[in-house]
């Protein structure tokens, strides 16, 4: 059991947004370390999804497409579903009300700014008051799945994100404090790096009562926003020789999940990588299968092959499984790794 992943959105930055940030930036940059790294590195990118994706206070904002190279204001994006996100000012309660969107998965993930965090999959209302998510702002993000394969079901994706609702809340600013940068890409390219020699995200992302501190302190960095395990299994991990010219490959079957599985490589800082092919990622939908119903992930090597991918210096992959089984949490069955392509 390995891993880690992440969130949320992008589009046109908001002016409300951008004034919030830049009067932030006008104060002295607070020192990070690690023992505030995680409320700097929640606060951070509550703040880069607000300025990088025109996300407002209250008001869900709809990603049309996937997470591509040019929009990924949070690290290890994945290209699976279109977000939905707001940023909610608790001082206030809100009320989130999810419809019914038939076998689609959709899911309401809560994220506060100390990095804990629940997720509701089920048409409904939902109320967030402060006292029950236990910081003032919050993070929530709404994955929509669509299929890349079926030209019609992005259209379908979008009338599902269009059905959310939201009311309440405060009307902000989003306050918080100007934490410094460097310090937090420091600490983050550290920990992240750690990340992918692998590790157990069973306890790196939940509620409070769920994680385990260094877990919880390494997914933060590594893959700030991950679904918890009961919602989405994620290994994140790396090839000993990822020196972009050797070629791997893996073949994987009958994946014990309810929802789906997808495999996205990221360069060596965590992010997709501009490429030739425009791609970075395939799932169980979009891959295309080998004559036994097995399908077999290509990482770099000839592009003609099937479900090739492109890596460059350093790379590394995510592995998402979303509604993992028993078999998966427990640790009976296990996702192949990529081997060498002899």
């Amino acid at each position: 059991m390995k891993a880690v992943i992440t969130s949320s959105l992008v589009i046109a930055a908001a002016l409300v947004a951008t004034a919030t940030v830049r009067a932030e930036e006008k104060e002295a940059p607070v020192a990070v370390n690690l023992s505030n790294f995680v409320r700097a590195e929640s606060d951070q990118m509550l703040r880069n999804t607000m300025s990088m994706s025109g996300v407002k206070i209250g008001e869900f904002t709809h990603l049309r497409e996937p997470a591509t190279a040019d929009n990924q204001p949070i690290i290890r994006m994945n290209q699976d579903t279109l977000y939905s996100t707001t940023v909610v000012d608790l001082s206030e309660p809100v009320e989130i009300t999810l419809p019914e969107v038939g076998d689609r998965y959709m899911s309401m993930h809560v994220v506060n700014q100390d990095h804990f965090m629940f997720v509701e999959s089920k048409p409904g209302t939902y109320i967030l008051t402060e006292e029950e998510i236990g910081t003032r702002f919050a993070l929530v993000t709404v994955r929509t799945f669509y299929n890349a394969s079926d030209p019609e079901d992005l259209t379908k994706a979008h009338g599902a994100q269009d059905k959310i609702e939201i009311t309440g809340g405060g009307s902000g600013p989003f306050e918080a404090p100007n934490w410094n940068t460097e310090h937090l890409a420091t600490a983050r390219k550290a920990l992240s790096d750690l990340a992918t020699l692998g590790f157990d995200s069973t306890y790196a992302f939940g509620t409070k009562d769920e994680i385990r501190p260094i877990d919880h302190l390494v997914g933060t960095a590594a893959g700030w926003g991950g679904l918890p395990a009961k919602d989405a299994y994620y290994i994140l991990s790396s090839v000993p020789q990822n020196d972009g010219k050797t070629a791997c490959a893996l073949t994987v079957k009958d994946v014990p999940v309810d929802a789906f599985w997808s495999v996205t490589v990221y360069n060596a800082d965590g992010y997709l990588e501009k490429n030739d092919v425009g791609r970075n990622s395939f799932n169980n939908y979009s891959a295309t299968p080998n004559e036994d119903g097995s399908i077999t992930i290509h990482f770099g090597g000839d592009p003609e092959s099937s479900n090739y991918l492109p890596i460059t210096e350093g790379w590394n992959y995510a592995v998402r499984m979303y509604q993992p089984r028993k078999e998966l949490l427990d640790g009976s069955w296990t996702f192949p790794s990529p081997e060498p392509v002899k």
